[in-house]
């Protein structure tokens, strides 16, 4: 199933305009992506639409590298 989470977060990523080559589990939102706040909502919009669950406003503040979201993800999808 991780490898599930980590394509899809790849296209979440993708559809939010990352070059492929910054894309890797360490690449933090604010300092490798460059993400600004229309970047992040998108990118938790297509985050949510993409695995089906909600992202609440606290967990989203402890997002702060690729490799948390998708295990935030696999743990989400791990209890339905």
């Amino acid at each position: 199933m991780e490898k599930q989470i980590r394509l899809g977060m790849y296209r979440v990523l993708r559809k939010v305009g990352v070059n492929r080559q910054y894309i890797y589990p360490e690449a933090s939102f604010t300092t490798d992506l460059f993400f600004d706040d229309i970047d992040w909502k998108c990118f938790l919009c297509f985050v949510e639409e993409q695995f089906n669950i909600e992202i609440n406003d606290e967990e989203a503040q402890r997002l702060v590298t690729v490799e948390n979201t998708i295990e935030l993800v696999n743990k989400r999808l791990s209890l339905n």
